[in-house]
């Protein structure tokens, strides 16, 4: 990897902020004493954007969704194994007896899977959200956002 080098304009060092792209002096960044210039990457102004941007709960649900949407896509495997450790460590409890036994009654074909969600009305990949784990057959289908978000 190679280092990001100033530029200097005036006998004054200027860096590149990533985020807005624009040539600033040193003055216009954070100090860190762990970075090997001892600034931070972003200058004031973006990192600044970014941190109001993250403390919106919502906001901060929406970007980590995407971002993990798009880990998955790059390495599929990797999550693929995470899941099967998990799944393995998991104690197999009401909520897991009830998704495996409706699990199962999809792949039979005795309970087919609607394309609605029964919260947005939208046609999406759905989930099953088990409203009573005693009864688990009786299933509301909802999408991956409804179902998260309630």
């Amino acid at each position: 990897m190679q280092r990001k080098k100033p530029m200097y304009k005036k006998g004054i060092r200027h860096w590149r902020c990533p985020s807005c792209k624009k040539w600033l002096s040193e003055d216009s960044f954070y100090s860190d004493k762990h970075t090997w210039n001892g600034i931070r990457s972003q200058c004031r102004r973006c990192h600044i954007e970014t941190t109001i941007k993250t403390r919106d709960k919502a906001n901060t649900k929406k970007l980590n969704r995407e971002h993990m949407r798009r880990a998955r896509e790059k390495d599929p495997e990797k999550f693929k194994k995470r899941e099967r450790i998990a799944s393995k460590k998991r104690v197999r409890g009401e909520k897991v007896i009830a998704r495996d036994l409706l699990n199962r009654a999809v792949r039979r074909g005795d309970i087919k899977t609607p394309k609605i969600c029964s919260i947005c009305l939208l046609e999406k990949k759905l989930t099953a959200h088990h409203p009573d784990y005693s009864k688990p057959l009786t299933v509301e289908w909802k999408c991956y956002e409804c179902h998260g978000s309630q």
